[in-house]
């Protein structure tokens, strides 16, 4: 009786301990510097290029990324600067009919994040990227942002267009 209580509280330890480091609903365990799956379409003629962004976080605050195009044989190479806009806090009172202060109400909003970048190809196509980037908060209130995902456009320097997306 006593091992098998023994094995289920190691179990359900084990269990516990593999959800801490995983990405949302992933079931992947992500560190800060491994590569994320993506995808980028040409839009001029619908070549769909495999390419990596660097997971990172704001207080990282850059990241590489890679691609490749299959058709024209060009490998890229190139980096990308994560830029936050938009967060804040406000304070507020509320007060009751006869003008007395009851309580006091304070609401904050979570940045947004946007990237810039480029990647620059073997054969000498340069892709100008613009990237927006989904924000989750750290677990540790640090005021730190990891980004599993995002999506956005790139142009070349040969006026082609890019949708390009990545993440978990």
């Amino acid at each position: 009786m006593k091992s098998r209580t023994s094995q289920i509280i190691a179990l359900l330890m084990l269990i516990a301990f593999a959800g801490c480091a995983t990405g949302p609903g992933t079931g992947r365990n992500i560190k800060i510097g491994d590569m994320l799956p993506g995808e980028m379409i040409s839009l001029k003629d619908g070549t769909r290029m495999l390419c990596e962004v660097q997971f990172t976080s704001s207080a990282q605050g850059r990241g590489t990324m890679t691609a490749y195009n299959p058709e024209s044989k060009e490998s890229f190479q190139g980096q990308y600067r994560v830029i936050l806009s938009g967060s804040g806090s406000s304070t507020g009172v509320v007060k009751d009919s006869w003008g007395w202060t009851t309580a006091t109400v304070k609401t904050t909003s979570d940045p947004k994040a946007a990237a810039r970048g480029f990647l620059k190809g073997d054969k000498g196509t340069v892709i100008d990227i613009s990237m927006d980037l989904t924000p989750v908060k750290s677990n540790a209130q640090d005021g730190v942002f990891f980004f599993f995902t995002g999506q956005g456009t790139g142009t070349d320097n040969r006026d082609a267009r890019y949708q390009i997306y990545f993440g978990y």
